[in-house]
Protein backbone atom coordinates (compact mmCIF):
# COMPACT_ATOMS: atom_id res chain seq x y z
CA UNK A 1 0.00 0.00 0.00
CA UNK A 2 1.34 3.42 -0.93
CA UNK A 3 1.96 5.91 1.84
CA UNK A 4 -0.02 9.15 1.92
CA UNK A 5 2.89 11.33 0.85
CA UNK A 6 3.70 9.24 -2.25
CA UNK A 7 0.03 9.16 -3.21
CA UNK A 8 -0.29 12.93 -2.74
CA UNK A 9 2.76 13.51 -4.97
CA UNK A 10 1.32 11.28 -7.72
CA UNK A 11 -1.97 13.19 -7.62
CA UNK A 12 -0.20 16.56 -7.52
CA UNK A 13 2.02 15.71 -10.49
CA UNK A 14 -0.98 14.64 -12.57
CA UNK A 15 -2.86 17.81 -11.58
CA UNK A 16 0.11 19.93 -12.69
CA UNK A 17 0.18 18.06 -15.99
CA UNK A 18 -3.55 18.59 -16.51
CA UNK A 19 -3.20 22.31 -15.80
CA UNK A 20 0.01 22.88 -17.76
CA UNK A 21 -1.77 24.64 -20.63
CA UNK A 22 -3.50 27.14 -18.32
CA UNK A 23 -1.65 30.42 -17.74
CA UNK A 24 -3.73 31.35 -14.67
CA UNK A 25 -5.35 28.88 -12.27
CA UNK A 26 -7.61 30.04 -9.45
CA UNK A 27 -7.31 28.07 -6.17
CA UNK A 28 -10.93 26.88 -6.34
CA UNK A 29 -10.35 25.38 -9.83
CA UNK A 30 -7.11 23.74 -8.68
CA UNK A 31 -9.08 22.17 -5.82
CA UNK A 32 -11.69 20.83 -8.24
CA UNK A 33 -9.05 19.26 -10.51
CA UNK A 34 -7.25 17.80 -7.49
CA UNK A 35 -10.53 16.26 -6.27
CA UNK A 36 -11.22 14.77 -9.73
CA UNK A 37 -7.77 13.17 -9.89
CA UNK A 38 -8.08 11.95 -6.29
CA UNK A 39 -11.27 10.10 -7.25
CA UNK A 40 -9.21 8.02 -9.68
CA UNK A 41 -7.35 6.75 -6.60
CA UNK A 42 -10.62 6.05 -4.74
CA UNK A 43 -10.19 9.11 -2.54
CA UNK A 44 -13.28 11.24 -2.00
CA UNK A 45 -12.58 14.69 -0.58
CA UNK A 46 -15.24 16.60 1.33
CA UNK A 47 -15.96 20.29 0.59
CA UNK A 48 -14.26 21.28 3.87
CA UNK A 49 -11.06 19.61 2.70
CA UNK A 50 -11.17 21.51 -0.59
CA UNK A 51 -12.34 24.95 0.47
CA UNK A 52 -9.62 26.59 2.53
CA UNK A 53 -9.75 30.31 3.24
CA UNK A 54 -7.91 31.36 0.09
CA UNK A 55 -10.40 29.50 -2.08
CA UNK A 56 -13.34 30.96 -0.20
CA UNK A 57 -11.93 34.47 -0.59
CA UNK A 58 -11.59 33.92 -4.34
CA UNK A 59 -15.16 32.64 -4.58
CA UNK A 60 -16.46 35.67 -2.66
CA UNK A 61 -14.64 37.98 -5.08
CA UNK A 62 -16.25 36.17 -8.03
CA UNK A 63 -19.69 36.69 -6.45
CA UNK A 64 -19.02 40.36 -5.79
CA UNK A 65 -18.04 40.81 -9.45
CA UNK A 66 -21.30 39.11 -10.41
CA UNK A 67 -23.24 41.47 -8.12
CA UNK A 68 -21.68 44.46 -9.86
CA UNK A 69 -22.76 43.01 -13.19
CA UNK A 70 -26.29 42.48 -11.91
CA UNK A 71 -26.39 46.10 -10.75
CA UNK A 72 -25.57 47.28 -14.28
CA UNK A 73 -28.21 44.96 -15.73
CA UNK A 74 -30.76 46.24 -13.21
CA UNK A 75 -30.12 49.83 -14.32
CA UNK A 76 -30.65 48.80 -17.94
CA UNK A 77 -33.84 46.96 -17.01
CA UNK A 78 -35.20 49.99 -15.17
CA UNK A 79 -34.32 52.33 -18.04
CA UNK A 80 -36.05 50.04 -20.54
CA UNK A 81 -38.89 49.41 -18.06
CA UNK A 82 -38.39 45.66 -18.42
CA UNK A 83 -40.14 44.56 -15.19
CA UNK A 84 -39.73 40.83 -15.82
CA UNK A 85 -35.98 41.13 -16.30
CA UNK A 86 -35.67 43.36 -13.23
CA UNK A 87 -37.50 40.83 -11.04
CA UNK A 88 -35.24 38.03 -12.31
CA UNK A 89 -32.11 40.08 -11.53
CA UNK A 90 -33.36 40.85 -8.01
CA UNK A 91 -33.92 37.14 -7.33
CA UNK A 92 -30.41 36.22 -8.51
CA UNK A 93 -28.93 39.13 -6.54
CA UNK A 94 -30.55 37.94 -3.30
CA UNK A 95 -29.28 34.40 -3.88
CA UNK A 96 -25.72 35.63 -4.46
CA UNK A 97 -25.79 37.95 -1.46
CA UNK A 98 -27.00 35.11 0.73
CA UNK A 99 -24.19 32.84 -0.47
CA UNK A 100 -21.61 35.59 0.08
CA UNK A 101 -22.84 35.97 3.68
CA UNK A 102 -22.56 32.20 4.21
CA UNK A 103 -19.06 32.06 2.71
CA UNK A 104 -17.89 34.96 4.86
CA UNK A 105 -19.24 33.18 7.94
CA UNK A 106 -17.09 30.15 7.08
CA UNK A 107 -14.01 32.30 6.45
CA UNK A 108 -14.39 34.00 9.84
CA UNK A 109 -15.31 30.92 11.90
CA UNK A 110 -12.99 28.82 14.05
CA UNK A 111 -13.82 25.21 13.12
CA UNK A 112 -13.60 23.78 16.66
CA UNK A 113 -15.38 26.39 18.79
CA UNK A 114 -17.44 28.27 16.16
CA UNK A 115 -16.00 31.48 17.62
CA UNK A 116 -14.46 34.11 15.39
CA UNK A 117 -10.92 33.43 14.19
CA UNK A 118 -7.82 35.61 13.74
CA UNK A 119 -8.88 36.61 10.23
CA UNK A 120 -12.07 38.12 11.64
CA UNK A 121 -10.01 39.91 14.27
CA UNK A 122 -7.72 41.39 11.62
CA UNK A 123 -10.50 42.33 9.19
CA UNK A 124 -13.02 43.72 11.69
CA UNK A 125 -10.90 45.24 14.46
CA UNK A 126 -7.74 46.46 12.74
CA UNK A 127 -7.19 49.30 10.30
CA UNK A 128 -6.05 48.60 6.76
CA UNK A 129 -2.44 48.58 7.99
CA UNK A 130 -3.26 45.47 10.10
CA UNK A 131 -1.27 47.09 12.90
CA UNK A 132 -3.52 49.64 14.62
CA UNK A 133 -6.96 49.17 16.16
CA UNK A 134 -9.87 50.68 14.24
CA UNK A 135 -12.10 51.69 17.19
CA UNK A 136 -12.27 52.21 20.97
CA UNK A 137 -12.91 49.32 23.32
CA UNK A 138 -11.53 46.94 25.91
CA UNK A 139 -9.63 43.76 25.15
CA UNK A 140 -9.61 40.73 27.43
CA UNK A 141 -6.84 38.19 26.82
CA UNK A 142 -7.67 34.69 28.09
CA UNK A 143 -5.53 31.59 28.48
CA UNK A 144 -6.81 28.15 29.49
CA UNK A 145 -4.62 26.83 32.31
CA UNK A 146 -2.73 23.53 32.01
CA UNK A 147 -4.16 22.45 28.65
CA UNK A 148 -1.05 20.37 27.90
CA UNK A 149 -1.48 18.47 31.15
CA UNK A 150 -5.19 17.86 30.37
CA UNK A 151 -4.25 16.56 26.91
CA UNK A 152 -1.50 14.34 28.35
CA UNK A 153 -3.66 12.94 31.17
CA UNK A 154 -7.03 12.57 29.43
CA UNK A 155 -6.39 12.88 25.68
CA UNK A 156 -6.81 15.61 23.07
CA UNK A 157 -10.51 14.86 22.53
CA UNK A 158 -11.19 15.76 26.17
CA UNK A 159 -8.90 18.78 25.83
CA UNK A 160 -10.95 19.96 22.85
CA UNK A 161 -14.16 19.55 24.87
CA UNK A 162 -12.76 21.79 27.61
CA UNK A 163 -11.82 24.42 25.02
CA UNK A 164 -15.30 24.26 23.48
CA UNK A 165 -16.99 24.56 26.87
CA UNK A 166 -14.86 27.58 27.73
CA UNK A 167 -15.84 29.19 24.42
CA UNK A 168 -19.54 28.63 25.25
CA UNK A 169 -19.16 30.39 28.61
CA UNK A 170 -17.26 33.28 27.00
CA UNK A 171 -19.99 33.76 24.40
CA UNK A 172 -22.43 34.29 27.24
CA UNK A 173 -20.67 37.50 28.24
CA UNK A 174 -19.41 38.85 24.90
CA UNK A 175 -20.64 38.85 21.31
CA UNK A 176 -17.05 39.23 20.06
CA UNK A 177 -15.14 36.09 21.08
CA UNK A 178 -12.02 35.26 19.07
CA UNK A 179 -10.07 32.03 19.33
CA UNK A 180 -6.63 33.53 18.87
CA UNK A 181 -4.56 30.38 19.34
CA UNK A 182 -4.84 26.83 20.65
CA UNK A 183 -5.98 27.70 24.17
CA UNK A 184 -5.97 31.50 23.84
CA UNK A 185 -9.06 33.65 23.40
CA UNK A 186 -9.65 37.36 23.00
CA UNK A 187 -12.86 39.12 24.02
CA UNK A 188 -13.75 42.61 22.82
CA UNK A 189 -16.07 44.88 24.81
CA UNK A 190 -17.33 48.44 24.45
CA UNK A 191 -18.14 48.69 28.17
CA UNK A 192 -16.05 50.15 31.00
CA UNK A 193 -13.44 47.98 32.68
CA UNK A 194 -15.29 47.76 35.99
CA UNK A 195 -18.37 46.08 34.52
CA UNK A 196 -16.18 43.82 32.37
CA UNK A 197 -14.13 42.78 35.41
CA UNK A 198 -17.34 41.82 37.20
CA UNK A 199 -18.51 39.67 34.26
CA UNK A 200 -15.12 38.01 33.88
CA UNK A 201 -14.87 37.23 37.58
CA UNK A 202 -18.34 35.61 37.62
CA UNK A 203 -17.46 33.52 34.57
CA UNK A 204 -14.14 32.54 36.12
CA UNK A 205 -15.76 31.43 39.42
CA UNK A 206 -18.42 29.42 37.57
CA UNK A 207 -15.87 27.73 35.29
CA UNK A 208 -13.62 26.91 38.25
CA UNK A 209 -16.45 24.94 39.89
CA UNK A 210 -17.28 22.97 36.74
CA UNK A 211 -16.41 19.26 36.82
CA UNK A 212 -15.26 17.60 33.60
CA UNK A 213 -15.44 13.86 33.06
CA UNK A 214 -13.06 11.54 31.23
CA UNK A 215 -14.50 8.01 31.45
CA UNK A 216 -14.70 7.41 35.23
CA UNK A 217 -12.40 10.26 36.17
CA UNK A 218 -13.35 13.81 37.12
CA UNK A 219 -11.18 16.91 36.92
CA UNK A 220 -11.46 20.69 36.97
CA UNK A 221 -9.99 23.36 34.73
CA UNK A 222 -9.49 27.09 35.09
CA UNK A 223 -8.40 30.04 33.00
CA UNK A 224 -6.54 33.30 33.51
CA UNK A 225 -7.36 36.67 32.00
CA UNK A 226 -6.07 40.21 31.63
CA UNK A 227 -7.82 43.42 30.55
CA UNK A 228 -6.61 46.44 28.61
CA UNK A 229 -8.66 49.38 27.32
CA UNK A 230 -7.68 50.84 23.95
CA UNK A 231 -8.40 53.77 21.66
CA UNK A 232 -8.74 53.95 17.90
CA UNK A 233 -5.24 54.10 16.44
CA UNK A 234 -3.52 52.26 19.32
CA UNK A 235 -1.01 49.61 18.33
CA UNK A 236 -2.56 46.16 18.55
CA UNK A 237 0.72 44.61 19.77
CA UNK A 238 0.99 47.13 22.62
CA UNK A 239 -2.57 46.51 23.81
CA UNK A 240 -2.12 42.74 23.60
CA UNK A 241 1.17 42.92 25.48
CA UNK A 242 -0.44 44.83 28.35
CA UNK A 243 -3.41 42.40 28.51
CA UNK A 244 -1.01 39.43 28.31
CA UNK A 245 1.12 40.71 31.21
CA UNK A 246 -1.98 41.27 33.35
CA UNK A 247 -3.10 37.75 32.49
CA UNK A 248 0.22 36.29 33.72
CA UNK A 249 -0.01 38.41 36.84
CA UNK A 250 -3.44 36.82 37.37
CA UNK A 251 -1.81 33.36 37.12
CA UNK A 252 1.00 34.32 39.48
CA UNK A 253 -1.58 35.51 42.00
CA UNK A 254 -2.58 31.90 42.47
CA UNK A 255 -6.06 32.21 40.98
CA UNK A 256 -5.97 28.94 39.10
Amino acid sequence: MKDHYQLHMEITNKVKSNLSEHKIVFPAYYGKVYADVAKEHNIKLSPNELLHNEMLDEKIVRHIVSLVGYADEAVDAMESKNQKKLESILIETKKLQSEIDELQAIVYEDSLTKCYNRKWFEDKLLDADKVTLSKDGTMVFIDLNRLKRINDDYGHIIGDKVIKYLSIKLKEISSSVIRFGGDEFILIFEEDEESIEEKMNKSYEFFKKTKFRAENLEFKATFAYGLCSFKKGDLMTTVMDIADKKMYKFKEGGRE
